[in-house]
């Protein structure tokens, strides 16, 4: 099974938070094992750069980056045409970050791996924690 990885739940991971939950934890784990794909919306990526620029959490943003970058297991996905055409129809999520994941997991009909409770509200997708 292949997944699509929020933003608190990736730095969590290559952070070696220990916020991030059991069944979060084994499905990176099983990612970096070959077991499954997670899928990184772009949006997650710059979310992160904007995390490390304002230091509020402690890692490498250019390790992290470069990580995903050379896995065949993780894999950064473009916010295009196709992924806007999903978000007009999320007309319950406020947020334009967590709308351009949702639409991502949605375009890729795969479950988000996220611990944010609003995400986790959204009948129309599968979540994770």
């Amino acid at each position: 099974m292949n997944f699509v990885a929020d933003t608190h739940a990736l730095l969590w991971w290559f952070s070696n938070s220990s916020r991030i939950s059991p069944m979060a934890s084994e499905i990176f784990e099983e990612c970096e094992n070959g077991e499954h794909i997670i899928f990184v919306p772009s949006i997650v990526i710059a979310e992160a750069l904007s995390i490390f620029d304002k230091k509020r959490i402690s890692f490498d943003f250019k390790t992290l980056f470069k990580k995903i970058n050379d896995s065949d297991n993780f894999r950064i996905i473009a916010l295009d045409y196709s992924i806007l055409k999903k978000m007009v129809s999320l007309k319950d999520i406020p947020e334009l970050h967590d709308k351009i994941i949702v639409a991502t997991a949605k375009y890729l009909n795969l479950p988000i791996v996220t611990k944010d409770e609003t995400l986790q509200n959204i009948s129309a997708i599968e979540t994770i924690w």
